[in-house]
């Protein structure tokens, strides 16, 4: 059975479960309109597009193969509970009380038991008789090769020295191509690591031959293969929801900062105007999510023309080129503010690896191994490496603050961001860190 027939019975069969518990409630509630009616079916709409965003939202609707079938049955569970919580509380800010307009318990005393059968029947179905169609990859390989191939479906086998350092797109565009699968001996570490980065930007899903453990262990997210001896890397660990929860976040954070913070957006840019010539906003085109460059926002704090004749080059302690309100924002990071449009327009997180200059980052991808990963989210006005370091003024202050944007990257979660964000409140009380 194919990926998408697999999907659509899955949702088809949520779609009618769901849909028998909404007129079941329709039917045992107080309400004097016929169960098929103009009011139920859009009803009836209304609240399948909510648990199919839920369920969607909570990667419910993952390939068979991908799954454990008891962790998907307690994740549902979660989530049917989740979604009672939020009706419920949505119920009461409108003022419908569900217990007395009946309906409510008899729907929810019918969907959680008939919608957890009917998945666990499906997906035990699928996973035990139906034969999944395997993933079509790609081997790059040196050294000894693993036959056991049975969870993919192989295109090609190619040696890591004709991909090394760049992959030809025509080997990622052949016969619809769905992951990479790396084997090796265990050297070449370099060569590898290089390869992983620059895939790091695409769709494709990687994963590791077993010699290989030990080297990725330290710097990726990594998941178990099912009934493979691979590992799958994991770029980015937070679920679509937590990513929705995320953004959900940014935007209602920057609209009370920008709403808070007016007077002090207006008082720095009268002063900015008045201090030197030029204009009040930086801008300077900037590296973001997988690599695609925006225009970044900031309060002038140099001379205009700060970079005519040099280029781009790092500010340094004592910079002669900052001006005298720019020595008053830079250690309170005043002159990022401007950035909370960069978060609106969707460019930005609050939190994130800090955005790089293209020539920089060009260069560093040449330079530092890994340097691609930390691409792989959205940048942010503040992060685990600023709240760790200093502004880069050399090669080795971007390894090490590479190290800890890793770290945030694998960790990454809503819990760790509100923990940089108030240790970024300390740092800027401090002035640490900044110049």
């Amino acid at each position: 059975m194919s990926r998408r027939h697999e999907f659509l019975f899955t949702i088809l069969g949520d779609v009618v479960v769901l849909s028998a518990a909404f007129f079941i409630s329709w039917k045992a509630s107080a309400i004097n309109t016929a169960v098929i009616s103009w009011n139920s079916i859009i009803g009836n709409f209304i609240v399948l597009v909510f648990w199919l965003f839920l369920f969607q939202s909570f990667d419910l609707y993952e390939p068979r193969y991908k799954i454990q079938l008891m962790n998907e049955m307690f994740k549902l569970f979660r989530v049917l509970c989740l979604g009672a919580i939020i009706i419920i509380g949505l119920g009461y800010l409108v003022n419908i009380d569900f217990i007395k307009a009946r309906g409510f318990v008899p729907a929810y005393l019918v969907m959680l038991p008939s919608i957890i059968a009917w998945r666990f029947f499906w997906r035990g179905l699928v996973g035990e008789y139906i034969k999944p169609q395997r993933e079509k990859v790609l081997i790059f390989q040196n050294g000894d090769a693993i036959e056991n191939y049975s969870h993919f479906n192989v295109v090609e086998k190619v040696k890591l020295a004709k991909v090394n350092p760049i992959i030809p797109t025509h080997l990622l565009n052949r016969n619809d191509v769905e992951g990479i699968v790396i084997e090796s001996n265990g050297h070449h570490e370099r060569e590898i690591f290089s390869i992983i980065s620059g895939l790091t930007d695409t769709d494709y899903e990687i994963f590791i031959s077993p010699r290989l453990y030990p080297m990725v262990y330290q710097y990726f997210l990594v998941q178990k293969v099912p009934e493979s001896p691979f590992l799958k890397i994991i770029f980015n660990p937070l679920s679509h929801w937590d990513q929705f929860l995320k953004r959900v976040i940014d935007v209602v954070l920057t609209l009370f900062a920008l709403f808070a913070l007016w007077p002090v957006l207006l008082l720095i840019a009268v002063c900015v105007k008045f201090d030197t010539r030029g204009p009040v906003l930086y801008t300077q085109k900037r590296v973001g999510y997988r690599g695609k460059e925006f225009i970044l926002y900031k309060f002038r704090s140099m001379i205009s023309d700060a970079e005519k004749y040099t280029g781009p080059v790092w500010a340094g302690k004592n910079d002669q080129r900052i001006t005298r309100i720019g020595r008053i924002l830079r250690p309170l990071r005043l002159d990022e503010l401007p950035q909370l449009f960069n978060v609106i327009k969707g460019d930005m997180s609050f939190v994130g690896p800090r955005p790089e200059r293209p020539s920089f980052v060009e260069h560093f991808k040449k330079t530092v191994p890994l340097y691609n990963l930390r691409l792989n989210v959205n940048p942010g006005i503040t992060g685990w490496a600023q709240v760790k370091g200093s502004y880069d003024e050399s090669i080795d202050d971007v390894k090490k603050k590479l190290e800890h944007d890793l770290q945030y990257v694998n960790d990454m979660s809503l819990r760790l961001d509100l923990k940089i964000f108030l240790k970024t409140v300390l740092t800027v009380l401090k002035k640490q860190g900044a110049h």
